[in-house]
């Protein structure tokens, strides 16, 4: 039976590997959520949701996880990954989490994805206190695939 989360962590990582799962798997490794069971959630952060500096649950748990995900294998190519969350400003309201990854820089990603959250946030009618990111950027070098993990993950 999933609770309702009261804490949150925001993380992003990288991996490299001749393989696309093993690269995955190695970018959860870096980002930390790697002994999770990651459930892909939509896009809200329930109320009073406290931000944590790591996940603080019991390792093979589920972890409901929103996230943006990218792999690469073409040599040359900068990928990029960013997750945001829209912190409300009243303590009532929830938050709301935008997830976007393509072939750009990180700065790129970063100035989409805070967009996203604005206008969602102005969608559900609900005013914004801060925005905050975690992004991941990488340029494939030829060693197999790369592939970029950013993430929000309750619990």
């Amino acid at each position: 039976m999933l609770q309702y989360p009261k804490e949150y962590v925001m993380t992003s990582g990288s991996g490299v590997a001749s393989q696309k799962l093993v690269a995955f798997d190695k970018a959860l490794v870096d980002a930390g959520i790697s002994n999770y069971n990651l459930l892909k959630v939509s896009s809200i952060l329930p109320i009073g949701c406290e931000r944590k500096s790591k996940v603080d649950k019991k390792q093979g748990s589920a972890l409901l996880t929103a996230y943006a995900t990218i792999t690469s294998d073409e040599i040359g190519t900068t990928i990029s990954t960013a997750v945001a969350v829209g912190i409300p400003e009243r303590e009532s309201d929830v938050g709301v989490i935008m997830e976007f990854s393509g072939k750009c820089s990180a700065d790129e990603a970063v100035a989409t994805v805070k967009q996203m959250v604005i206008e969602a946030m102005h969608n559900h009618n609900i005013p914004c206190a801060t925005v905050d990111v975690t992004f991941a950027e990488g340029t494939v070098q030829g060693e197999g695939y790369l592939t970029l993990i950013s993430a929000l993950s309750m619990w």
